[in-house]
């Protein structure tokens, strides 16, 4: 009842691909753990991120949970977590070059398209970006088939599917997956 979902404060559904730990929980109640790995930061860095136990509860739960968890008994809690509500714009108001159908020279990516992944993201960001390029300078626009990429595959799933939860790009999605292999690749 602490945490924004459960809560009742947000209503946006969370990402499949990276639930919190609360969601880890309520989701998969009959599982015994979950995973949770440590990463440092960096080289030099003396910070450590909690993979796999990110959360939306409040401030003041967050050191006494990291606390339970073996070895993080004595842990110190630099920045407490935070929820993010995902919301977005339907991409099926995008077209294949991901300029929006209403407002010409207007093109989305990332986030505001559905997708939660950074490569996603990065991907739609250079096919969005060398669009409002080419049409600034009047030249013609790229347009990736289905067939011809997994970022095809993605800019099709998302500009041409109502879709109903933050998206994430899978080789699976691909119909053509056999012939996009890297090992097929000249």
């Amino acid at each position: 009842h602490e945490t924004p979902t459960y809560g009742g404060w947000v209503g946006a559904k969370g990402p499949r691909y990276c639930p919190s730990i609360e969601d880890k929980i309520v989701r998969f109640a009959e599982k015994e753990s979950h995973q949770i790995f440590l990463e440092p930061e960096g080289r030099t860095c003396p910070e450590v991120y909690v993979q796999g136990f990110s959360t939306g509860l409040p401030e003041r739960l967050q050191l006494a949970l990291l606390r339970t968890l073996p070895g993080l008994e004595q842990a110190k809690m630099l920045r407490p977590a935070y929820a993010v509500e995902y919301d977005f714009l339907p991409a099926y108001q995008c077209g294949p070059t991901l300029e929006t159908k209403r407002l010409a020279g207007l093109f989305f990516s990332g986030q505001i398209n559905g997708t939660t992944g950074y490569e996603e993201a990065a991907a739609q960001g250079l096919l969005a970006g060398a669009n409002a390029a080419a049409k600034a300078l009047g030249a013609s626009t790229l347009v990736l088939p289905r067939e011809s990429s997994y970022l095809g595959t993605l800019i099709d799933d998302l500009c041409t599917k109502d879709l109903r939860e933050p998206y994430r790009m899978l080789t699976s999605r691909s119909e053509y997956r056999l012939v996009l292999r890297s090992d097929n690749a000249d």
